[in-house]
């Protein structure tokens, strides 16, 4: 049995160790003694769309060193990052996140021609301000749950928007994702239930759209008209590849940058001399959210295949064995960042962190993720004096190690 002591030290190491509950709630010291071994075989963990007591896992390499991973995801002629797994589940599988060279090339060049700069910055910007402002005004005085009240809705809202879907539905779309990611306590019955939910629910609304676009109809600007009319060099998105395009961006965007938010924060009320710090110099705040991304950025894993033996860390990988790449883990490393666990504004290398991932699998949601928290720090520092702790401490989630966040985060905003 694996055991984190008082002291955040780890005794008898071992790599299913991080599914235990309490470090999940926080496994940077496991990471830690990790990095000390070799790689370890035998992590049993999901991804996402996949059912746990449903689904069979299968044992993977846990990579937790910044060499090791930076290579593991740089390397797409060694690791392949299709999903076995969950293409045999019932769950649709992933775009982008789950294909290789060449059709990921294609996807991509087809993506880009929908998710342009102009799209994200200039069409959203605007209301994303306007409606972070209305949140902040709307919450009630004295203690909120910022993870109830505010965090997990504010994606959720803008990817309805950004995709073209009833912005009333983000309550259910927070559901679904939170089910798709394997992070949430769900029962098997409840997983699947979202997982027919969300495709029968994108399945319906991309249908409506092809069949008001080939009436004449007018349609949205939005990105799920972006997707049907988008081509590169050719070749267009089949229709199922749009609505499992929609539906990746749900899943991956809402709960992920949920959880962002709640770090954020966490960090701005555990530490107030940041807060203080950015309503001086609001230059600071984009370093700020770097800082946040390396120390506390919510993914923590993503898995690949090896496709021929290759050798990591001192082990031989053999062809058809998983591997398990810990971004969180390399976030943290010593050999790269100086006193990682230590939150440092403007560090010289902050460019290497690898939250949203390296090479052609990353992330193209980041300038989402960026804008949203961005636009939250400063509407927080125009309508707050500082962020208090709340009565009860905070609780990170313990569902599921595929992220890092808060399931409660009682503070006070300030007047």
């Amino acid at each position: 049995m694996q055991r984190i002591n008082d002291d955040n030290s780890v005794q008898e190491i071992d790599v299913q160790g991080l599914l235990s509950p309490e470090v999940i709630a926080n496994p940077y010291p496991y990471y830690a003694k990790l990095r000390e071994q070799p790689p370890q075989f035998g992590l049993k963990d999901f991804p996402p769309g996949t059912v746990p007591d449903q689904d069979q896992p299968h044992p993977a390499w846990a990579l937790v060193k910044y060499q090791d991973v930076a290579l593991a995801a740089s390397d797409h002629e060694s690791f392949s990052s299709r999903d076995p797994m969950q293409e045999a589940s019932s769950a649709p599988t992933l775009m982008l996140v789950n294909h290789d060279r060449p059709r990921h090339t294609e996807l991509r060049g087809i993506a880009q021609q929908a998710f342009t700069p102009k799209r994200i910055e200039q069409s959203l910007a605007g209301w994303v301000k306007e409606t972070v402002v209305k949140m902040i005004a709307d919450l009630p005085s004295g203690e909120i749950d910022f993870m109830t009240s505010f965090a997990p809705d504010l994606p959720a809202r803008l990817m309805t928007r950004l995709i073209g879907t009833p912005e009333e539905d983000y309550v259910s779309l927070r559901r679904w994702s939170n089910a798709f990611m394997v992070t949430s306590d769900f029962t098997i019955e409840e997983r699947n239930q979202c997982n027919q939910e969300i495709a029968a629910y994108y399945t319906d609304a991309v249908n409506q759209r092809y069949t008001d676009i080939e009436a004449g109809l007018e349609t949205p600007d939005d990105l799920m008209t972006a997707f049907i009319k988008a081509e590169h060099e050719g070749s267009k998105l089949t229709r199922e590849e749009v609505v499992r395009f929609c539906l990746t961006l749900v899943v991956a965007g809402a709960e992920t940058t949920g959880y962002l938010l709640g770090n954020i924060v966490c960090t701005l009320a555990q530490e107030p001399e940041f807060f203080d710090l950015l309503k001086q110099d609001r230059h600071l705040i984009r370093p700020f959210i770097e800082e946040s991304l390396r120390r506390d950025g919510p993914p923590q894993r993503l898995f690949r295949v090896a496709v021929k033996d290759t050798d990591i860390g001192g082990v031989t990988i053999k062809q058809g064995d998983w591997v398990a790449l810990f971004y969180a883990a390399a976030n943290r490393d010593p050999s790269v960042f100086e006193e990682p666990d230590r939150f440092v504004i403007g560090r010289s290398n902050i460019n290497k962190q690898l939250t949203f991932g390296r090479g052609i699998h990353h992330c193209m949601g980041a300038r989402i993720a960026r804008l949203e928290a961005e636009t939250m720090i400063n509407c927080l520092l125009d309508s707050c004096s500082r962020i208090d702790l709340g009565s009860r401490p905070m609780v990170r989630q313990t569902g599921g190690l595929l992220n890092y966040g808060l399931d409660s985060c009682p503070v006070i905003l300030v007047p």
